[in-house]
This record gives C-alpha cells, sequence and structure tokens, in this order.
C-alpha cells in the first residue's frame, strides 16, 4: 500500500464530507426535460456542480450535452472508469431530518444521495485528488464519469457513451464491497386498462400509490364516492394481509382513504410493505362504478396482489447464481379515463426476458402490457483479471478477506464491458438506500476513498 497516497486522503476527509453534504442538497430527482436540461433543472445543476468541483480540484472535465460528464487525470495510455451516478430516487415520506439537507450527525451524513450515489460518486473523485497531491505521476488515465438518470432509464450514460471513449476496464461505486460480479435482470412493465363503461358501483375520484418502479410503495390513496356507511362499515373490518395500516377522512359526499406501508429498495421488495397491493386488496372486493377500473383491480390484486415472487404471475423462479426473481408493485395511477400501474422485475441471470413478457402477458389478459426500459443481466468470472485486482487492493486496505456476492440491484457496471460494482456498503452495515433517514457512515466512505486511491494507484503505475 502507498502509504503517501493513503495520508494524502486522510487529510482530504473535512474537504471531502463539505462537497458531498453541498451536493446533497441539490434535489436531483429526474423532472421535465427543458432545452439544455434533458433531466430536468435540478439535476443539470448536480452535474454542474460536479463538475465544477473536479475543475477547481485541478482536473480536466467535459460536460457531454448535460447527459453526463466526467472528470479525468491522465492523458495517455489505457482508459480506466468509475461509473457514478448524480441523481436520486424521489425522497418519499418518513424522514427525521431534512431529506436535502446534507446533515452530518452522529458520524453519518444524511439525506437522499448519501449513499446511492452522491457520497460514494464524490469519495471517488478526492480519492483522484490524493492521487494528484501525492504526486503520483500517471502511465494511463482514469475517468470519474458523473451520470444523471441511473434511477430512471440510463438515458444519460447511454448518450455519454455513444459520443465519448468506452473505458477499457471500470467499476462503479454503487452496491456494496467487496465486489458483485452478477447482477440480475432488470425489466419494468407498465400495464394499463381504459376505465370503460359506468355501472352501479362504488365511483372512484382519485387513485394513486408509489414513488417510482424502483421502490416499495410507502403510501397509496384513494378517493371514492357512494354510500359511505357501507364503506365505513367495510374499512372497519378490512385487514391488510401485509403490515400496512389504513386511515380515512370522510367528507360531505366523499370518503378518501390513505394506506401506509414501508418504503425498500425495489430489488428487495420483501424488505418493505407495499401500500398499493394492500390498497387493491381493499377495492378488489368492492363493486365499483367503471367496468374497466373492476377488471384492473381484481386481475392485478389476484395475480399480483402481495406477492414479490411473481408466482400467480406464472414467473417465479431461481438460479444457483443469483437466486430468486423479485417483483416490486412500483406505481399506481389514475386519471378518470385511465388506470396503470408498473412493476419493477429482477430476474437471475438464467433467465429469458422474453419469456417472462409472455407469461404476464397471459397472466394479466385483457390489460395493455408494455415493457419499458430493460437493462440485461451482468455476469463477471471471479476469476477476471479485474475481479482479481480488486480483491488484492481490498484485502491490503481493508485487512479483511474479500467477499464476492451477486444482487438484483442495477448499477452502470452493465452499461460498459468488464465492469463490476466494488462498494460502497460495507459488510454488516445497514441499506438504508432508497429509505427514509438515507445516510451512510462518514469513516466508511473514507476507508472507500482509501480503497479507491490504492486502485487508482495500481491503475495509474502498473497497469
Amino acid at each position: 500500500m502507498n502509504k503517501k497516497v493513503d495520508a494524502a486522503v486522510l487529510a482530504l476527509k473535512d474537504e471531502m464530507v463539505n462537497a458531498i453534504s453541498e451536493l446533497i442538497k441539490i434535489p436531483s430527482v429526474q423532472g421535465e426535460p427543458e432545452e439544455g436540461a434533458p433531466f430536468g433543472v435540478e439535476v443539470k445543476e448536480a452535474l454542474e456542480k460536479a463538475l465544477e468541483l473536479g475543475k477547481e480540484l485541478g482536473f480536466e472535465v467535459k460536460n457531454v450535452d448535460n447527459y453526463a460528464g466526467h472528470v479525468q487525470y491522465g492523458n495517455t495510455g489505457r482508459l480506466f472508469g468509475v461509473l457514478g451516478h448524480l441523481d436520486v430516487v424521489p425522497e418519499g415520506t418518513g424522514w427525521s431530518v431534512e431529506p436535502y439537507g446534507g446533515i452530518v450527525k452522529n458520524g453519518y451524513i444524511y439525506g437522499r444521495g448519501a449513499i446511492d450515489d452522491k457520497g460514494p460518486t464524490i469519495a471517488a473523485l478526492y480519492a483522484l485528488k490524493a492521487i494528484k497531491d501525492a504526486g503520483i505521476e500517471p502511465g494511463n488515465r482514469i475517468r470519474i464519469i458523473f451520470g444523471t438518470n441511473e434511477e430512471s432509464g440510463w438515458g444519460g450514460i447511454n448518450y455519454y457513451l455513444q459520443k465519448e471513449e468506452i473505458p477499457e476496464m471500470s467499476v462503479t461505486p454503487d452496491a456494496a464491497f467487496t465486489l458483485i460480479y452478477a447482477e440480475k435482470g432488470i425489466v419494468n412493465y407498465r400495464f394499463s386498462k381504459e376505465a370503460g363503461e359506468n355501472k352501479e358501483g362504488f365511483e372512484i375520484v382519485e387513485l394513486e400509490g408509489g414513488e417510482a418502479s424502483n421502490m416499495v410503495a410507502a403510501d397509496a390513496r384513494v378517493v371514492m364516492k357512494g354510500d359511505l356507511d357501507k364503506l365505513l362499515a367495510l374499512l372497519e373490518i378490512f385487514k391488510p394481509k401485509n403490515k400496512a395500516t389504513i386511515s380515512w377522512e370522510k367528507g360531505a359526499d366523499a370518503l378518501a382513504i390513505h394506506v401506509k406501508g414501508v418504503s425498500a429498495h425495489g430489488s428487495k421488495p420483501e424488505a418493505g410493505v407495499n401500500a398499493i397491493s394492500a390498497l387493491l386488496d381493499f377495492l378488489s372486493n368492492l363493486e365499483l362504478s367503471k367496468t374497466g377500473l373492476q377488471e384492473f383491480v381484481k386481475k392485478v390484486s389476484s395475480k399480483i396482489g402481495y406477492e414479490t415472487d411473481g408466482n400467480s404471475l406464472g414467473i417465479a423462479g431461481r438460479d444457483k447464481i443469483t437466486g430468486p426473481l423479485s417483483v416490486n408493485f412500483g406505481t399506481l395511477r389514475y386519471d378518470g379515463e385511465k388506470i396503470e400501474g408498473v412493476i419493477n422485475i429482477r430476474y437471475p441471470v438464467f433467465f429469458n426476458e422474453k419469456r417472462i413478457k409472455a407469461q404476464i402477458e397471459e397472466a394479466l389478459g385483457g390489460l395493455k402490457i408494455e415493457r419499458e426500459h430493460h437493462h440485461d443481466p451482468l455476469y463477471v468470472s471471479p476469476d477476471s483479471e479485474l475481479v482479481k485486482l480488486l480483491v488484492n487492493v481490498y484485502e491490503k486496505v481493508t485487512g479483511e478477506k474479500a467477499q464476492l456476492h451477486t444482487i438484483g440491484g442495477g448499477t452502470y457496471a452493465r452499461a460498459v464491458p468488464n465492469a463490476v460494482a466494488f462498494g460502497p456498503l460495507f459488510p454488516g452495515r445497514e441499506e438504508t438506500e432508497h429509505q427514509p433517514d438515507e445516510r451512510v457512515l462518514v469513516d466508511d466512505l473514507v476507508m472507500m476513498a482509501r480503497i479507491y486511491a490504492q486502485l487508482f494507484h495500481r491503475i495509474l503505475t502498473k497497469w
């Protein structure tokens, strides 16, 4: 281990923490596209902030049409990439601190993006700064690449890779240590139905649930008209089959029902409590005033419902590498004319997406099914040069035995050839991404920066 580089990382700790806190203050959830801001003005602001920081630290920077950008050290030789992202999922509810406050307390940095993925990406940038401060002459090139809509489609990184050189080898600080050598395939399906003809029954005035497809829906809400006394009586005896809680407010001619669940990352839907599932369960027992709504609610409740394994959809299964398929019911919306939902599926590396879609079309017959952004599975051999290099660096810096993992989450590792996720979550740490009070230990970010700095030293001098 290069001790001069390691000392340089430790000297940058306070500056790094401040930079991460400032970046968290930008609420970079993907918004409506505007001229010069393909993913919304807040995402553009976060990209500009990160590139400005890179320039202040003395690096060459490039903004690729506000779709993505990079910081580079070195001008010749082979290109090594670090792919991070600056966009975040919506903050949701249930926070004990300001979601975009960038607050540091009790040894943690709090805020949306603290661990997914602003904190780790900036930690990698400061690892590169430590290399520069230590006077390491680069024999190769390292790029910290800033993605902009990783949470909602990958349009930014795909655009960037069409315009810029693709790294020969890459890592992404967007999962766990030691590293992730296999990632499940990821696909979203949107299913919808026109509201249909009028008939006798309860009228749905408003209906919505969930924040994003890759988050377990923590909230769902419906406003209904009809025989409110009967509706209240049914609510009194209804018990969700998960741990969701229900509250309601009676108006002059309508009843507003709110279902509260528990958010979790969409790759682990079993870790959350889905409010949409509980709400559809309740609605499926009612006669609704629109034929299309009735069909949608009953079918979706019976074929998806509370399940997170896809059993009733006919797609449940597993392989020996990445384990079981999972299904997250992410969002539900009704605009008065059409109702639609989105599920996020993580499927094992040896499964076939076309077959999955065919099974869903059969199970949800009568509904319109559309495939949205799809990412193929990732597999990098544990015996590869990249994996062996990362294992060696990790063990030398931490003194701990390396652990290789597979995940249901999706990272930028699958956007380029020869890449894996490398950090930032250390073994035994609580997973807080996509949840209220997202946070990361400052000491863990420092350790990650120390690991990355030694990796960079190896890449620049011995690769």
